[in-house]
């Protein structure tokens, strides 16, 4: 089981990290202010992406065996990133 939810965060990270790649090439085709904002969205996005990888590696590595105090609020931190994704790309 514990073995399912880390999966389950590491695919959610892979997949946060497709969408931030599909939209870095969509802003290839923006202009002038719209690329701008898009850019900025995609630096927040990388950020926020990167910062829960760290998270999840470190709490990997130091809690092993402690894998369900943390699920939670990766799964929450994932979703809320996720969601801001989704919204700038309908904002598109």
């Amino acid at each position: 089981m514990e073995t399912d939810h880390q999966g389950q965060v590491e695919k959610i990270l892979k997949e946060l990290g497709k969408k931030i790649d599909h939209l870095i090439a969509e802003t290839k085709d923006a202009s002038g202010e719209i690329r701008d904002d898009l850019e900025e969205k995609i630096k927040e996005f990388k950020s926020k992406k990167w910062k829960m990888e760290e998270e999840y590696q470190d709490f990997k590595a130091k809690n092993e065996g402690k894998w369900e105090e943390i699920k939670t609020h990766l799964s929450g931190a994932a979703l809320e990133l996720e969601n801001a994704v989704k919204a700038t790309f309908n904002k598109k």
